[in-house]
């Protein structure tokens, strides 16, 4: 498979590779005149260094351009390169960080580690260093040390770099381009970087220290304090109403309910004005309105939340009032509006077919889970119904439908449910090819029934138990 360069990186990484060719030609022409003309060794010994320096230099260039187009032996040899010669600590920094990416990337994490741990030791700019560490660590699945690293890395951004007094006659880390995002040496911002560590967090089960990360970065977001945050590109990151999404469901998993509905009624206050006033969004899109198509599906994640706070704190009039609200908006959005031309990574994240499905069973389980613990079943074997129908793949959907079934005694209707849910245990097991929000896939977990192959081997002993008789 060919390997793609990012626009722009190939044609400026060239540029400056024919450019350093043509300054690393000169030099020698000048080394040599220098060596006939008589001058101090000193001088000699100063036009010597710099001459190895852009050699160290052209090899980390071409070391960078190979990494980041997948050529990866000959990324490792050009790196390997640029690390034996002569080359200021900033530039062998970042050579050091990128044999880590590489060696990392060719399936030798040890090797990768000890440049990882010379590049922290070279200097005090340590952003990418941190950041392929924290890679690293995760796929080793140290998870401790990846947020230890994420932890360092936000305390790096924060601290102002004060630049080291030349080594060499020119200057060479002053010739390096500024690295692209696809680069191993872009560590982002400390928002971005905030982020990674919060959301970490999140995946992780750290849910009290998750919602403090996220807070601290809603402040950031919110004060003007950094630049306009952008998603981290790799992976992709989410716009801006998903952290505050995540912010809200790493609240709800910390057991900060009442926090995560202030999190949630600031975000529904910046995005009412974007709401339709009528059930029309994806027709006022195609008008030119300024109603954003997939504005609708995050109103409807933080009704959920919202919903999913009030569960929490014990409300079960308003927890239901807000899944029939969101569930209201949800059947209103479309998945796709083929006029609206390309959407972004995010807006393809919250508006998918499949993101939309699970949105919807989410919001369904979660309100008829609330009618079960009213005493409401009827209402609930609706609810449920309908999860089943508008997410067929959603097993959770299908349990909780067993259970309900169960309880009303329709006996028939629930063996037959049994069945197919039991030969669907027996399947091999496929990965799922697709990935959802990581709000969504906390919320998911909140009504995943505790256990499934308990309640499977229960009707199983119910049934043999009612033929016995």
């Amino acid at each position: 498979m060919a390997h793609r360069t990012p626009p722009g990186s190939s044609a400026s990484h060239a540029s400056c590779l024919d450019l350093w060719r043509e300054k690393n030609d000169q030099l020698v022409q000048q080394a040599k005149v220098a060596q006939d003309s008589g001058l101090s060794p000193r001088r000699q010994q100063l036009a010597q260094d710099a001459l190895e320096g852009l050699r160290g230099l052209l090899h980390s260039l071409q070391g960078l351009q190979e990494l980041i187009t997948g050529n990866l032996p000959r990324a490792l040899s050009s790196l390997h390169e640029a690390a034996s010669g002569l080359c200021p600590r900033p530039v062998l920094v970042q050579v050091y960080t990128a044999l880590g990416t590489c060696l990392r990337k060719m399936g030798s994490p040890q090797r990768a580690l000890l440049y990882l741990v010379a590049a922290l030791k070279g200097e005090s700019t340590w952003g990418p260093p941190l950041l392929e560490a924290s890679r690293l660590y995760r796929q080793l699945e140290n998870t401790a040390a990846e947020i230890e690293c994420l932890e360092l890395l936000v305390e790096a951004l924060s601290v102002a770099h004060i630049p080291e007094a030349p080594q060499l006659l020119i200057e060479v880390e002053l010739l390096l381009p500024r690295p692209d995002p696809a680069s191993p040496l872009h560590c982002g911002t400390q928002s971005q970087a905030k982020y990674l560590l919060a959301s970490r967090c999140l995946q992780t089960g750290r849910a009290e220290n998750a919602a403090e990360h996220y807070l601290d970065l809603l402040a950031l977001l919110l004060d003007g304090s950094e630049p306009k945050f952008s998603p981290p590109p790799c992976p992709p990151g989410p716009c801006v109403p998903e952290v505050f999404l995540e912010a809200a469901a790493a609240l709800i998993q910390a057991g900060r309910a009442q926090d995560a509905l202030t999190v949630c009624e600031e975000l529904l206050s910046r995005m009412s004005s974007l709401l339709p006033k009528r059930p029309r969004l994806w027709e006022d899109a195609r008008r030119g309105t300024k109603e954003l198509p997939h504005c609708s599906p995050w109103v409807s994640a933080t009704y959920l939340l919202q919903g999913q706070a009030w569960v929490q704190l014990g409300a079960q009039k308003e927890a239901i009032s807000e899944f029939s609200r969101c569930l209201e908006l949800l059947f209103q959005a479309t998945p796709k509006d083929k006029e609206q031309g390309p959407a972004s990574s995010c807006e393809q994240g919250c508006t998918s077919d499949v993101a939309l499905q699970q949105l919807r069973a989410a919001a369904l389980i979660s309100r008829g889970l609330e009618w079960v613990a009213s005493g409401q079943d009827t209402k609930a074997l609706q609810d449920f119904l309908l999860s089943v129908q508008v997410c067929p793949g959603n097993q959770d959907a299908s349990f909780h439908l067993l259970q309900t079934l169960r309880r009303l005694d329709r006996r028939d209707e629930a063996t037959a449910l049994w069945r197919r849910l039991e030969a669907q245990t027996e399947l091999p097991q496929e990965n799922a090819v697709w990935s959802l929000p990581l709000y969504l896939e906390t919320c998911l977990g909140w009504i995943h029934p505790p256990d499934r192959e308990t309640l499977l081997e229960e009707f199983r002993t119910s049934l043999l138990e009612t033929r016995d008789l």
